[in-house]
Order: C-alpha cells, then structure tokens, then sequence
C-alpha cells in the first residue's frame, strides 16, 4: 500500500502543479490513495466547488483542509454534500462550523479501511473556535475502527507537530505536518508511526509561502503592520511526501516526492 500526501496547494500555480503531475506520479509510484491539503487552494483561502472539482477530477481521492477552511461561503455546501473533504475535527462542539463537514473519515482502499484525520492546532488563527487537537485525539481512537490511520495535522510550530507525534506514536499510522508550506527534511518512522514535520506546498516557487513578496517583506521590514496574501505566479514547486505500508499495515518507507518547474 502506498499513500502519497500532496503538501498545501496554494492558488493557480498550487492547482496547476497538481494537474500536470499527478496522474503521472500515481503511474509512476503505484499510488493507492492520494490526499491532499487544499485549504489555500482557491486564490489562497479556502476552497471553492470549482477547484474542488478540478483536484478531484486530477486524481486527488481525499482533500483535507485547515484554518482558511471558512473564508468562502462556497466550502459549507461542498462540506455538506461531499465526502472527499475533511475539515478539522477539533471544533468547539458549540460554532455553527460543526454542524458541516467531517473531520475524520474511513476511505476503503484495496480491502483496507484507511482512517483520514485532520487535526488543527490552536494556534492558528481561524474563523471557527477550535479545541485542543491532543485531548480530541485520544477521544478518538477510543473507537478506533480501522487497518491505517493518516493524520493531517494543521499547526503552526514545529515543536507542537513533533509533540503530537510523542503523544501519539505506535497509535496512528502517520503524523504529517502541514500549514507552514516550507517542507522538512525530518521524515521518518518512529515507533511503527510514519512523520514529518511540514510535507510543504505546491505553489509558486518565486514566492513567500506562495504570495507576493512585496507586502510580507514590508511586514517583516517595519513597513507595515501586517500582509495580505495575494498569490505569486511564475515556475511553480510540488511538494508531497509517499508513505509505503505493509502487508501488516505497518509503515516501512516515507519519502519526500517533490517536483519544480522550470
């Protein structure tokens, strides 16, 4: 079995490098399941029906979402009536954000129940009220009912992601960090748990994060109080992450899979 996880795709250029590769990358790596990160997959925010449309048709069997998962209205009908998108299971039980959507779902694949999780830290900053992503973890596998379980955790820091990996190894199947949009280099399994930190971004390569430079770097120069995050164009980058499992379900391999045009 092998599950290949698409880093967050950013706007045009993060779609573009979906469609042009995917198909061949699922050939070429004898790909399962493929899930993607598509939370900034419509201009940078959210995801609209179009575009939703357009990965699944690409060949992205699961989508998983994060903190922009509310900035277009468009998403609470695709939550509503789909069931390819997962949306972060820690909501506040209360916001109207849980009455839409899924944030865990088993997706049967080749006689194997496959468990997709998406978990979002507290610390991002979102329109729903989100609850503690450990302690709605640990509820969930108190009814655990599958062969393999991927977890998309949406977090800010770096020390946070490898908390829940601690936390959590032996328990799930793999931990993959997503948010930041800069891939690490810390892949690995530990304790029978596949990991890495951030799988990245497929988005514009000339870019911060997949926006225009001009306005973060005023940010971070002094200029300006804050940046809106308007998408760069140009040569694009596709980051994503393969995971390979065995007979026994037991990951074996995790490897960065990343392509750049040029």
């Amino acid at each position: 079995m092998r599950i290949l996880f698409i880093g967050d795709i950013f706007a045009k250029a993060g779609r573009k490098a979906v469609i042009e590769n995917l198909a061949k990358i699922i050939k070429k790596e004898k790909i399962d399941l493929t899930i993607a990160n598509a939370e900034n997959a419509t201009h940078g925010r959210s995801l609209s029906q179009e575009h939703y449309n357009q990965l699944i048709a690409a060949g992205v069997d699961m989508i998983t979402m994060g903190n922009h998962t509310w900035d277009t209205t468009q998403v609470f009908d695709i939550l509503k009536k789909n069931d390819k998108i997962i949306r972060p299971l820690n909501l506040d039980p209360s916001s109207k954000e849980v009455q839409y959507g899924f944030g865990s779902i088993v997706y049967a694949v080749n006689n194997k129940k496959i468990r997709i999780t998406n978990l979002m830290s507290m610390q991002c900053s979102a329109r729903a009220t989100i609850v503690n992503p450990f302690l709605v973890l640990d509820e969930l596998l108190k009814r655990e009912d599958n062969d393999i379980h991927i977890i998309d955790f949406h977090a800010e820091t770096t020390s946070e992601k490898n908390a829940l990996l601690m936390k959590f190894a032996g328990k799930v199947s793999a931990i993959i960090g997503t948010h930041t949009h800069v891939q690490t280099a810390d892949e690995k399994i530990y304790k029978n748990t596949a990991f890495i930190t951030d799988v990245g971004m497929c988005g514009a390569k000339e870019s911060i994060i997949g926006a225009k430079p001009d306005e973060i770097v005023d940010m971070f120069s002094g200029k300006a109080p804050r940046f809106h995050l308007e998408p760069a164009k140009g040569p694009y980058q596709f980051n994503s992450v393969i995971i390979e499992f065995n007979s026994k379900n037991k990951p074996i391999k995790i490897w960065r899979y990343n392509i750049n045009n040029n």
